[in-house]
């Protein structure tokens, strides 16, 4: 996966680099999240296989329902 697809990808979200920091689960200060999402797009930083991996589900889940999964609700258990 290139930083332009990740781009393409997150924009398809609608959301700016830190929500899809948070998305892809990315934890601490929020401008760390920022910049490594935008090192990844830029190609400062290899995109690693577990978030290519991730992108591609999140991608693939948003396709097929057209929605993005709210990991904070949907993993609860009933």
């Amino acid at each position: 996966m290139t930083g332009a697809e990740l781009i393409l990808i997150r924009h398809a979200f609608g959301l700016g680099r830190r929500e899809f920091a948070v998305l892809l689960g990315y934890t601490g200060e929020p401008r760390n999240s920022w910049i490594t999402i935008k090192r990844y797009e830029t190609g400062d930083r290899e995109i690693p296989p577990t978030i290519e991996r991730l992108v591609k589900l999140l991608r693939w889940y948003h396709h097929t329902t057209g929605a993005t999964p709210d990991f904070e609700t949907d993993l609860e258990v009933a």
